[in-house]
This record gives structure tokens, C-alpha cells and sequence, in this order.
């Protein structure tokens, strides 16, 4: 068995965390002009990517044991690193090219996705401080008249002494 099955995977891997980057990429210009809608589509759009990510990585990883498994070795979690030792040169090559590229595209996605947290905190940050400047000051309670009951009214005993 050859590993072509594995290297389309890590193909099809690299392509969606491509993906992932445009669309992390799209967010902060929604998060920088605040365009709710258009950001809120873009999370559904990422939710849908992020379960398509997870099967290829249980696809790829299933295919790593199974290749190993083929060759007569037993292998704990189906890594490349597992894998590498067993293919052909061309194979090889190939394969450590896209782990490079695969990797290469996760730091970018951390790195956006850092930036995008940022952009988040700031927002959030705003927002509270607008409404603290809002809202207006609560009475601290510290001054004025001290033992004042404000629901009696003002000018009245409680006994009528006209009688």
C-alpha cells in the first residue's frame, strides 16, 4: 500500500486551514468596521469548516494506522512522524513538505486568531467604558444628612396635636 490516500488528506488539511486563515482574516475586518451580521456569518461559516477539519484528521489519522498496521508495526496515535520512516524517498519528501506547510498555516491561523482576541477585548473594553461615562454616578451614600428616612414625608408628625 502506498501513501497517496495519506497525502491527499494532508493536501485537503492544508487547503482547509487555508481556509480557516481567509476566513479569520475576513473577521478582523469585520471586528475593525463592527459589522456584527457579517461576522456572525463568518462563525457559521467557521463552525462548518472546523467539523469538515476534525473528520480529515481522524480520516488522516486513521489512514496513518492503517498504513503502519499494513507493514506489520503497531502505532499509538497515527502520527506523521510515525509514518515518515515507512514510505518511499518521493513519499517522504512529499509528506514532510505538507506537515512544513501544514504547520506554517496553524502559526498563521494563531497568529490571526491572537489578533482577532485583541480586536474582541479592545471592543469589549470600549463599550464598557461607554457605559460607565453613561450611567450616571450612584449615591455613595458618604454625604448628607445622616438617619434621614426619605420614605416619610417632610413637615408632618406622626400624631395630629390640633386635637
Amino acid at each position: 500500500m502506498s501513501a497517496q490516500l495519506i497525502i491527499v488528506c494532508m493536501k485537503k488539511l492544508v487547503q482547509v486551514h487555508r481556509t480557516f486563515n481567509d476566513l479569520a482574516e475576513e473577521k478582523t475586518v469585520s471586528l475593525t468596521k463592527g459589522d456584527i451580521s457579517h461576522l456572525r456569518s463568518l462563525l457559521q461559516k467557521e463552525s462548518a469548516i472546523l467539523k469538515q477539519l476534525q473528520q480529515l484528521e481522524q480520516e488522516r489519522a486513521r489512514l496513518v494506522r492503517f498504513f503502519i498496521n499494513g507493514k506489520g508495526l503497531v502505532t499509538e496515535g497515527g502520527t506523521l512522524n510515525e509514518l515518515i520512516p515507512h514510505v518511499t524517498n518521493e513519499e517522504k519528501e512529499e509528506l514532510v513538505s505538507l506537515q512544513k506547510d501544514l504547520i506554517e498555516q496553524i502559526e498563521i491561523l494563531k497568529k490571526k486568531n491572537e489578533l482577532n482576541q485583541q480586536l474582541i477585548q479592545d471592543s469589549l473594553r470600549f463599550v464598557n467604558l461607554s457605559l460607565d461615562v453613561l450611567q450616571p454616578e450612584l449615591d455613595t451614600g458618604n454625604y448628607g444628612r445622616p438617619n434621614t428616612d426619605d420614605d416619610e414625608p417632610m413637615g408632618r408628625s406622626l400624631f395630629d396635636s390640633k386635637a
